[in-house]
């Protein structure tokens, strides 16, 4: 969106954007290749569109998620970031039916930034710590993830 912003700057815009639930705002500080990665999904969006499509279902179950930035690091286009993210599950998610409850989780991410665009992010938090926090239980959450994963990837395959 803007080369003269540095990495940290255009992570804190992107996090702010999702943190309002403007998908298409934090969306604008990517690269339309973006690579997202959640660790503890063990899923990937490739592109704008799969990453609109995560972002959507993700924002739909918990609409008041929030990102809140303690701290980053900028080492050339790398930038690491920690902190905290919560949430308070209202819809459903990868077949989960919603439970009202909330989570409150640190975590770690590696963003890499390249002309003032976001390329990669690779975000890592406990899953089994959100399913506790959510009042899920952690073996039928992974089996939904894993079926939901199996049938993004058949629709990609297409």
């Amino acid at each position: 969106m803007s080369e003269e912003l540095t990495p940290a700057a255009v992570v804190r815009a992107h996090s702010q954007a999702k943190t309002s639930g403007d998908i298409t705002g934090a969306l604008a500080w990517c690269h339309q290749d973006v690579i997202f990665e959640t660790i503890a999904f063990q899923s990937a969006a490739h592109g704008i569109d799969a990453a609109r499509r995560q972002f959507q279902g993700f924002l739909g179950a918990f609409p008041d998620y929030s990102v809140q930035l303690e701290d980053l690091r900028e080492m050339d286009d790398l930038v690491l970031g920690v902190g905290r993210i919560a949430g308070t599950m209202k819809g459903p998610l990868a077949g989960i039916e919603p439970t009202g409850r909330a989570f409150d989780l640190p975590f770690v991410c590696l963003w890499y930034v390249h002309d003032g665009l976001i390329t990669l992010e690779r975000f890592f938090y406990d899953f089994n710590e959100m399913c506790e926090h959510l009042g899920i239980d952690t073996t039928t959450a992974a089996n939904r993830f894993r079926t939901w994963r199996e049938r993004a990837d058949a629709m990609i395959a297409r």
